[in-house]
């Protein structure tokens, strides 16, 4: 029970001090100074996330830039390849036709 008021009263204390203190025009001064170096520190990391923004979505719409051109080419190849096997099924069905032919 004892140690219990003598917590109570350190508290006490400690808060009317602490009251006293931060009433002060020193403190105040303190406080309001770290709070303003508080708030540039922020303005610089809040830029600084900006400009990370900034190239992360640079980044981004440059390699959906890259896909479609890679996709285009694929596409291209794909066609070339379906150009080539028909043109190819083609000499094939020619050269069925002249055997057909030279036959009959």
């Amino acid at each position: 029970m004892k140690k219990k008021l003598i917590n109570l009263g350190i508290g006490f204390v400690a808060g009317a001090l602490g009251g006293k203190i931060l009433s002060s025009q020193a403190a105040k001064k303190l406080a309001v100074t770290t709070v303003a170096e508080g708030l540039k520190i922020k303005e610089g990391l809040d830029k600084g996330m900006e400009n990370i923004k900034v190239s992360t979505e640079d980044i981004v719409a440059e390699a959906k830039v890259k896909k479609a051109e890679d996709e285009r080419k694929e596409a291209e190849r794909k066609a070339q390849l379906d150009l080539e096997k028909v043109a190819e099924e083609s000499q094939d069905l020619s050269e069925e036709e002249v055997e057909v032919k030279a036959e009959d």
